[in-house]
């Protein structure tokens, strides 16, 4: 997997490369000189002959030195936005495949989407209609730092919406997003205490603390001592304090999560327009006979 990230990785690089170069050729299309051109002293407009888009105003710069003319044209603007459009369309392509190797969607819910989601109440389809329009609104729920908190039973869709959420930020924002757990969260501390550790603390909670949207499952689970516990509340507080959204999973009632996670946490996670989502219904697998969503 490493091979085809790094692959992937400097596709992406040359992409961009290729982005700044069209949009630099686009403007000089558009009668703009680059700093770097302005050795060019004359210029004038000629008319261009394209054998896709026919003819077009092309500009010429040149500069005379020595008996000798350094000249620039400009290309069809027409075939340099289709180029352009396409690198950035193919840029999209990877970045998306990219964050989503990233983000650890587990191999069960891969499929999950919000199109996917079958609300058996109208308490489902009000949750399915608030995540959507977190997802729509994204850039403006990151400003804000706007977390959620689902919470309810097994079996109720939780974890479906949650990488529903993540799917649609990656794919319509390019945000980076990480699905990970409690007791995840605690066995990556733990081995940086073993000797001879890769990585240090202050780079797992680093990892924690810099995505864009973090998506903790199994919220109330009690793993892991009150100092490894401290670390898990602790990465949650700096995601708040740097108004970075985090959304958390549990199958304990809000009572029960603010309990665990502390009334001071639970209220810092909806501030911004935050809010819990209950699901509150009995299981799907048990009602439908479906794998666990």
């Amino acid at each position: 997997m490493s091979h085809i990230n790094n692959g992937r990785s400097s596709q992406i690089l040359a992409l961009r490369t290729s982005i700044t170069t069209l949009q630099e050729e686009l403007d000089f299309a558009n009668g703009i000189v680059a700093a770097l051109d302005r050795c060019f002293d004359k210029r004038e407009t000629l008319t261009g002959k394209c054998k896709t888009h026919g003819d077009y105003q092309q500009l010429r710069i040149w500069t005379e030195y020595s008996g000798r003319v350094a000249e620039k044209f400009s290309r069809c603007p027409h075939c340099i936005t289709e180029e352009l459009e396409a690198a950035k369309s193919q840029l999209r392509s990877l970045q998306v495949a990219n964050l989503t190797d990233k983000a650890n969607i587990p191999e069960r819910f891969a499929g999950c989407s919000f199109a996917s989601y079958e609300p058996v109440n109208k308490s489902a389809q009000h949750n399915l209609g608030i995540l959507r329009e977190y997802a729509s609104a994204w850039p403006q729920m990151f400003a804000a730092g706007t977390s959620l908190i689902l919470s309810g039973k097994p079996g109720t869709g939780k974890n479906h919406l949650a990488v529903a959420l993540a799917k649609s930020i990656i794919e319509d924002h390019q945000a980076s997003v990480l699905l990970t757990s409690v007791m995840r969260i605690i066995r990556a501390v733990r081995r940086t205490w073993e000797k001879g550790s890769e990585h240090s603390e202050e780079d797992v909670i680093a990892l924690y603390t810099g995505m864009d949207l973090l998506i903790i499952d199994e919220v109330g689970i009690q793993y892991g001592s009150e100092s490894e516990m401290i670390i898990l509340f602790d990465i949650m507080n700096t995601r708040y304090e740097r108004m970075l959204p985090t959304v958390l999973i549990s199958n304990l009632t809000p009572g029960q999560i603010s309990q665990v996670i502390s009334d001071r946490l639970t209220d810092r996670m909806i501030e911004g327009g935050g809010a819990t989502l209950v699901f509150d219904w009995p299981s799907y697998r048990s009602t439908k006979g479906a794998p666990a969503v």
